[in-house]
């Protein structure tokens, strides 16, 4: 199989059906797989599917054609005036997602839609129709189940009592992948956290932490973004088992506007992988030269 599209839908379809056996080679035109994702996301993702069998190539030019063979799709690409191809049993096009849109008729009622057929809306869902409103995938904002539940509620209940509710902050959303390796996100990556803020930063790897260890799943980090100044958590990035529930927890905590130290003093349960979540706040706390009266990670030995 060929997937091209390095993006969170490209990385999925690569890992399942590599999963199942599939030889896959996943093509990205730009730098570096997962171009949301903080760098060394990308990085620790894309060395994780290279050492499960598939063929990642970033970088890798343009498409010049794509042809049927006996054997299914042959496809060319070229760079710096040099031809390769590939072919596979079939080519899968993960480049971005278009509204299905076009056999509503939002024309007649005055609904407004982008050139890629999303529909336009305000801070209360409200469409350039000021009686229709719209929420979910259609909007082309945040296109995921919770964040489409919460706008569906914010919709229903605008349209029936009017402009009533906004819809919430959305900078602590988690957002991840149940790819192989898993990985997620909270917050900004370290290159925007810099692009504002004086940062300070810590990273604990997996094969340092005990439940990890205990379940052979040894192969990832836990990375923690703050202010420096004011001790706010500005982001969490984390590559391994169970990177979706660790971050679930660092969303709550930077939700509740929790400081790092005041994370770090959470005695978090033992041996657990949300506990690693402890330990780096308490990493970062000390690079901060603050005291942590409880460390949740000092079960850990650091």
């Amino acid at each position: 199989m060929i997937v091209i599209g390095g993006g969170a839908t490209g990385a999925q379809v690569a890992s399942v059906f590599n999963a199942f056996g599939t030889e896959v080679h996943l093509f990205q035109a730009g730098p570096r797989i997962l171009t949301t994702e903080d760098e060394d996301v990308s990085a620790a993702v894309a060395e994780g599917f290279r050492a499960s069998g598939i063929v990642v190539r970033e970088d890798f030019g343009s498409i010049e054609s794509l042809e049927k063979v006996p054997a299914g799709i042959r496809m060319h690409f070229s760079k710096d005036g040099h031809s390769d191809s590939v072919e596979a049993a079939l080519a899968v096009v993960a480049i971005g997602w278009v509204a299905d849109t076009a056999r509503l008729n939002l024309d007649n009622g005055g609904v407004e839609t982008t050139a890629r057929g999303y529909i336009g809306v305000d801070e209360f869902l409200r469409t350039s129709a000021g009686n229709v409103f719209a929420a979910g995938d259609v909007t082309g904002r945040l296109m995921l189940v919770p964040q489409a539940i919460q706008d569906g509620f914010a919709a229903a209940t605008n349209a029936v009592n009017g402009p009533v509710m906004k819809v919430p902050d959305r900078s602590a959303a988690p957002i991840g992948s149940f790819t192989d390796p898993e990985y997620a996100q909270v917050g900004l990556t370290e290159t925007r956290a810099r692009e504002a803020h004086e940062i300070v930063t810590a990273t604990v790897n997996f094969d340092s932490t005990t439940r990890t260890i205990i379940d052979g799943r040894t192969t990832g980090f836990c990375k923690l973004i703050a202010d420096r100044q004011t001790r706010k958590i500005l982001g969490c990035h984390v590559v391994g088992e169970r990177a979706v529930e660790i971050t679930q927890v660092a969303a709550v905590a930077m939700t509740a506007e929790m400081r790092v130290d005041e994370l770090a003093q959470v005695p978090l349960s033992f041996p657990t992988y949300a506990g690693v979540l402890g330990r780096v706040a308490a990493s970062v706390t000390r690079k901060l030269n603050l005291t942590v009266d409880w460390q949740a990670s000092q079960m850990e030995g650091s």
